[in-house]
């Protein structure tokens, strides 16, 4: 079958490289889970139900198998935190569905897949993947797949590529299906704010009509706030009448916050004094002549593979292109030393050594078709390429087609267009600059050969110039680059003296006194609110075991854990607990903010409250001529205010909202009571109302409610109350 065999071309590689990561997952990370939790055997729950570590050890490894299939490069935290996502959400959702009797059908399943509505496929499944077909899903290949899949499982002889692709599909299914549930509770939740005909009259009526107003502003950055005394009753107060609302005061779950000290291995001074020694010996063998590239490349660990091709600068690393003007030919420039910032935590950081081995000027751009000969022939025998390429060239040179006798090839193009941009790529085709200049040096027109072997290829080219346009300077440029790393006798004294340290520590105080005493060697930083779900420390990679122990309920508050190596191999961590914060409202003195607590908070509200209340007593009945005299206030007249629209406050440049619904109530004349707004307190005065002559037209009157509840802002409500309602639990969380 067709599909069968596009499976079993991807690759062997897919197959030894999965096949070794779900091993190593099989036989050492879930022993481990089982070993370390053989009487619960969850990884979380979501309100009654448990989340088997079965289940989730078969749905992370869905997750693999699509990733591989699809080329995408995820760090292992970040799988943990989509399996526990894609689980808990399917878990929430598939509960309310079965209370309300939703279901998804096959049809309804195959619909979404076909019609390129589900966001999933789009944006997560990759074009080039044989999931997909142009915008949809390639159900097609889905349906060829299963068939195979279970053929072969009942014939209990699986394809390894069989199986990894259906394995990537089931995450697809999970995925798809979590989606159309997700839709189906938000159309109902969307349906419950129908809007009725009575409720599109009263829309229609504060909408025919434009208000132009006076408006008299007390802005809140007029207030002195910060000097404003309150009692503890008024910040008790204040504290209750926003916690209920403000999820920065409370945990949904229960959250510890921890202090951790990690060490980062550099080179020595004695590390780089012996690398840049090494380089130096490199450069000094060049500058002997020493014309053995590939061998020097070698023995010597460049970082830069040593392609003997012309480039442009523009094909060249940054770096070394901003030398080769400068270099003459056999000229060395080096050992460099390299520290440079090329992105966001991203440095190069190496000794160089540079030699221009030619310099030429070559075509901008080039087009040529070409035939290649191979040493084998397809059936398997020997070729006399010197022969076979001769007979070819002269054949051609005489006026034979290209397309009819290159068709009796199995590697040829008819116009391959080289270019500045894309040269780097199309001269893996050679693999030495004599044959690259054979090319360019060609006149067009004519046929002619050159050698080729790379990759174990052994042959001729035969090829024709079509035409050269444009000149541009290259450079064969030979580049030793050696990163800047440390030694295993730099990293064990760096280990064993954190070890050391940590170890005389007792508990977090001592540790941070310590640390303390050695600023410049060490430092104790703070992590708040971890979570079971955290999947590692301050963003560094390999610190998920940690939070194990920092949930275990034998750790208590001043303990240190053992250290851990982490990062990319070139780390080290030790953590401490400093206070466990149980779920539900956070403690005055937690923290919500860096050096911001819950108390100052409620003492901040307090505050603002009570500003707000005395600018509203000392606006109160005052009309607008007499508050306009006031120094704090500002004073203008707005024009076509509405009451569906955002007003634009010229003082602040911001929108208000709150204004066209209060003129909205008010006849012309009339005076509003003072009211808060985002910016601060106004009082406003309407002086014309105007009729826009509308027609009235329920089912548009209604529409235009019903927006007003549109998806994001109803899906938004209803996950937040199914959190709410179902609580996640997941402290036995288990980490890959």
């Amino acid at each position: 079958m067709a599909t069968l065999q596009k499976l079993r071309n991807m690759g062997p590689l897919l197959v030894i490289f999965v096949g070794l990561a779900l091993f190593a997952f099989i036989a050492g990370d879930a022993v481990r889970l089982f070993d370390t939790h053989s009487i619960d055997t969850s990884v979380g729950s979501v309100g009654e139900q448990e989340i088997d570590a079965m289940e989730y050890q078969q749905v992370y490894n869905e997750l693999d198998c699509f990733c591989k299939v699809s080329n995408y490069e995820l760090p292992e935290e970040s799988r943990q935190a989509i399996v526990w996502n894609l689980m808990s959400n399917s878990a929430l959702y598939n509960d309310l569905a079965e209370k309300v009797g939703i279901t998804i059908t096959p049809e309804e399943l195959n619909l979404v897949l076909t019609n390129g509505k589900s966001e999933f496929v789009r944006t997560s499944v990759q074009p080039q993947s044989a999931f997909r077909s142009g915008a949809n899903f390639n159900v097609q290949f889905l349906a060829e797949l299963i068939q195979i899949y279970e053929e072969q499982k009942l014939n209990g002889e699986m394809d390894p590529n069989v199986e990894i692709f259906f394995n990537a599909w089931k995450y697809i299914e999970r995925e798809v299906e979590l989606e159309i549930l997700r839709n189906k509770v938000n159309t109902i939740a969307a349906d419950a704010t129908i809007a009725n005909p009575a409720v599109a009259q009263k829309n229609f009526d504060l909408n025919n009509n434009t208000y132009t107003i006076n408006v008299a502003f007390y802005p809140f950055n007029k207030m002195d706030i910060e000097n404003i005394e309150v009692s503890e009753e008024e910040i008790a107060a204040a504290l209750e009448k926003h916690q209920k609302n403000n999820p920065y005061l409370s945990n949904d779950q229960e959250t510890r916050d921890i202090k951790y000290i990690v060490k980062q291995v550099v080179p020595s001074e004695k590390d780089l004094a012996t690398l840049k020694a090494d380089m130096t010996k490199y450069a000094d063998t060049l500058r002997t002549g020493f014309d053995k590239y590939q061998k020097l490349a070698r023995i010597s660990r460049s970082m830069v593979p040593f392609n003997n091709f012309l480039l442009p600068k523009a094909l060249l690393d940054p770096t070394i292109a901003a030398a080769v003007d400068t270099l003459e030919v056999n000229e060395v420039l080096g050992p460099i030393d390299q520290t440079i910032a090329v992105g966001r935590n991203e440095f190069i950081n190496t000794y160089d050594v540079y030699m221009n081995i030619e310099k030429a000027v070559i075509p901008d751009t080039i087009m040529l078709r070409a035939i290649t000969v191979s040493e084998v022939a397809a059936d398997g025998t020997t070729v006399d390429v010197n022969a076979a390429a001769d007979s070819l060239l002269n054949l051609l040179n005489n006026g034979a087609d290209f397309k009819a006798v290159s068709s009796n090839y199995r590697t040829s193009f008819d116009s391959l267009s080289i270019s500045t941009s894309n040269a780097n790529e199309v001269f893996g085709i050679v693999d030495d600059i004599e044959s690259q200049k054979d090319i360019y040096n060609a006149p067009a027109g004519k046929y002619l050969t050159t050698d080729i072997n790379v990759q174990g290829f052994n042959g001729k080219i035969v090829f024709q110039v079509i035409e050269k346009s444009g000149n541009v300077d290259a450079f064969n440029t030979f580049v030793i680059r050696r990163e800047k790393v440390f030694s295993s006798e730099t990293y064990n004294e760096e280990y064993d003296k954190f070890c050391k340290f940590v170890g005389s520590c007792k508990n977090l105080a001592e540790l941070e006194e310590k640390a303390a005493n050695e600023a410049s060697t060490y430092w104790v930083l703070p992590e708040k609110n971890v979570t079971t779900g955290s999947g590692i420390i301050a963003n560094v990679p390999k610190t998920g075991d940690f939070i194990d122990w920092i949930f275990n309920e034998d750790v208590k508050p001043g303990q240190i854990s053992s250290i851990k190596k982490c990062g990319n191999d070139d780390s080290f961590m030790a953590v401490a607990l400093e206070t466990i914060n149980a779920k539900g409202y956070k403690t005055l003195t937690s923290e919500i903010a860096p050096g911001f607590t819950v108390s100052d908070f409620a003492k901040r509200n307090a505050q603002n409250d009570k500003a707000t209340a005395q600018a509203i007593a000392e606006m109160e009945n005052k009309g607008y001529n007499e508050l306009k005299n006031n120094p704090k206030i500002s004073s203008y007249t707005i024009d076509k205010v509405e009451f569906m629209k955002p007003t634009n406050v010229s003082s602040t440049m911001q929108d208000e909202v709150a204004i066209g619904a209060v003129a909205s109530k008010l006849n012309v004349g009339e005076t509003s009571a003072p009211f808060k707004g985002s910016n601060g307190i106004y009082v406003i005065e309407v002086t014309a109302k105007n009729a826009k002559n509308a027609t009235f037209n329920a089912t548009a009157e209604k529409q235009q409610i019903e927006a007003l509840y549109n998806k994001n802002y109803t899906m938004s409500g209803v996950e937040s109350t199914l959190n709410k309602i179902y609580p996640k639990e997941n402290r036995v969380y288990v980490h890959f």
